[in-house]
């Protein structure tokens, strides 16, 4: 018969199989139960780790908010250099060109919808990429595009940005398809596009490897892809 000391005391909990205890300790060794102080004895590398990503993430985001009040004071203080009627002229090409680029969207996209050739129709609000005729959707893919790069001041840099409209396929590489302006869609290393996470050069678009190679066969330089 055991005794009640090897079996424990009335109510006192038993161990059980497999639990992780500190000798040093007793019971308060489980450290299913410990607190904060004896977490971050235990994985004292995690915690720095994770101390140093939570700095880089404010420090990312005072940087942010400091060119964002750079760039208003600079917008400020240039409008402020101008006349009543410059600043009346400037806001009214400012309104056209939003105007036009709002036109070319639509127009493309009811273009994409309409055209009865086979074409690749792009929305940039989804993320998503058409293979299209005539209003039928013969395949959708995910997408991921590229940043858009502005001119830096005191270059004479150019900017890079997504397509807006209709495009045409200039060229055809095996994981490449090349548009008019440069552009161009391109594969992922991966099936799946998200899970590259090699940059994506500014104003491309990425789609994963198992779609490229499904719409590869049925593409053809010429072939208009409409960005909307």
């Amino acid at each position: 018969m055991e005794s009640s000391q090897t079996r424990g005391a009335p109510g006192e909990p038993q161990d059980e199989p497999g639990s992780r205890r500190d000798p040093s300790k007793g019971r308060e060794g489980d450290r299913r139960r410990g607190n904060w102080r004896d977490f971050r004895q235990a994985y004292p590398g995690f915690v720095f780790t994770l101390i140093l990503a939570l700095l880089a993430i404010l420090a990312l985001d005072g940087f942010l908010v400091y060119k964002r009040r750079a760039y208003t004071a600079e917008v400020n203080r240039l409008r402020g250099a101008m006349t009543e009627a410059e600043r009346a002229k400037t806001d009214a090409i400012v309104q056209a060109e939003q105007d036009k680029a709002r036109i070319a969207i639509e127009l493309a996209k009811r273009q994409a919808k309409l055209e009865k050739s086979l074409h690749l129709g792009v929305a940039l609000d989804s993320g998503r990429i058409y293979l299209e005729r005539e209003g039928a959707v013969l395949r959708e893919m995910a997408a991921l595009f590229g940043p858009e790069v502005g001119v830096t001041p005191g270059s004479d840099s150019v900017p890079v940005v997504i397509p807006r409209g209709q495009r045409t396929v200039v060229r055809l590489d095996e994981n490449r398809i090349v548009l008019e302006g440069g552009s161009a869609i391109e594969a992922a290393r991966t099936d799946v596009a998200s899970a590259d996470t090699s940059p994506i050069f500014p104003g491309n678009v990425r789609i994963g490897l198992t779609d490229m190679k499904a719409i590869r066969p049925n593409l053809s330089p010429g072939m208009r892809v409409y960005f909307y």
